[in-house]
């Protein structure tokens, strides 16, 4: 898996799998001025890694600190993230000032599952985080905490 792919002009990252798959798109909101990433299929490790590291340089680099994740398109769980998630990303996502955190979960039990672990886990973390179950929700309140 050394071949994942990096494509992105000005306003949109995306982030692509061996195969040319896109299985995340990064996008800094300028208008809302937060950061919001969508997620698609069945993640390995390597691409969950490289695609959390890109939202960190993209929230450090537009100066956001708010995020809306999409997660309605996961497919299957992703548990094996979460301890990295936990003690490598959410300290630097707290050192690099993100205060709100809303997500809008999949459809995909496996997926929700390991959110509610990475939630229940997750005790050290600055940033408030919502879970909603349509991205309508999560965008309305990141409107309110802005």
């Amino acid at each position: 898996m050394n071949n994942l792919q990096v494509t992105s002009n000005s306003e949109r990252i995306e982030l692509k799998n061996e195969g040319g798959y896109v299985y995340l798109m990064i996008e800094a909101d300028k208008e809302n001025n937060w950061l919001y990433y969508k997620w698609r299929g069945f993640l390995l490790m390597e691409e969950l890694k490289k695609g959390y590291n890109k939202i960190l340089e993209v929230l450090e680099s537009q100066k956001l600190q708010r995020a809306l994740a999409d997660h309605a398109n996961i497919v299957g769980p992703w548990n094996e993230a979460n301890e990295w998630l936990v003690n490598e990303w959410t300290p630097r996502a707290n050192k690099l000032g993100l205060k709100y955190l809303a997500i809008n979960t999949a459809g995909d039990l496996f997926s929700n599952i390991s959110l509610e672990l990475f939630l229940i886990n997750n005790k050290n973390s600055y940033y408030t985080t919502q879970v909603f179950d349509t991205l309508e929700e999560a965008k309305s309140w990141l409107r309110k905490v802005s």
